[in-house]
C-alpha cells in the first residue's frame, strides 16, 4: 500500500525535513556562537521554521516555495557561523 502522499506532499515533506536538520545544526552552532549570531536566529529565523511547518501540513504549491525560501536562508546563516 502507498503512503497516500501526492508528489507535491511528498517534496514538501522531504524539504521540510532538510530544513529540521539544517535548523538542528544551527542551534548547536548558535549555542556556541556569539549574541549576534544568537539573535538573528532566535528573532529572525527560528519563527520561520514553524511557519514552514504550518505551510507544510497545507501542502499546496505556494507552501513549497516557502519552505524552500526558509530552507535557503537556513543554509546562508549556518554557512555564515
Amino acid at each position: 500500500m502507498g503512503t497516500g502522499k501526492t508528489p507535491l506532499q511528498a517534496s514538501i515533506d522531504k524539504t521540510l525535513s532538510e530544513l529540521e536538520t539544517v535548523a538542528d545544526e544551527i542551534r548547536v552552532r548558535v549555542h556556541l556562537a556569539g549574541m549576534d549570531a544568537s539573535t538573528t536566529w532566535n528573532e529572525k529565523l527560528e519563527p520561520r521554521l514553524f511557519e514552514a511547518r504550518g505551510h507544510a501540513s497545507e501542502a499546496r504549491a505556494a507552501s513549497k516555495l516557502a519552505i524552500e525560501d526558509a530552507l535557503k536562508a537556513f543554509k546562508a546563516f549556518a554557512a555564515s557561523l
